[in-house]
């Protein structure tokens, strides 16, 4: 059986974007600049002291996880914006079955590099 989650729970808002790439007009180069997906109400998870060794040995103990309503736009996400700072979007576990309270978990890390705080 599923964990049950409870509608409290979502009390975080989270931006899932894209990164499209585009031309500096002074130097030519080409920069990331991040196009916002969709914006939603996410539920931090929290991890017991076993999941997070585990995860030191596999190199995520630097990730957090949350868990947002299903929603099928999530697979093309690249970044998110949480808590004001950019993060990467290192995996999704959707829940893809037609249950009226079906949640989607995302493993987030926060980037490292030029689009700091988006």
């Amino acid at each position: 059986m599923p964990k049950k989650l409870l509608h409290s729970s979502f009390n975080q808002r989270i931006e899932f974007q894209t990164v499209s790439f585009a031309a500096n007009d002074l130097t030519g180069d080409t920069v990331e600049k991040p196009v916002s997906l969709f914006k939603c109400w996410c539920a931090p998870q929290r991890r017991t002291m076993s999941q997070q060794f585990q995860l030191t040995g596999l190199g995520l103990d630097d990730t957090l996880t949350v868990a947002i309503r299903h929603n099928d736009k999530v697979q093309g996400s690249t970044l998110a914006k949480y808590r004001n700072e950019t993060y990467e979007v290192v995996s999704i576990s959707p829940d893809d079955t037609n249950n009226y309270m079906a949640y989607d978990y995302v493993v987030i890390r926060k980037k490292k590099g030029s689009m700091k705080n988006g």
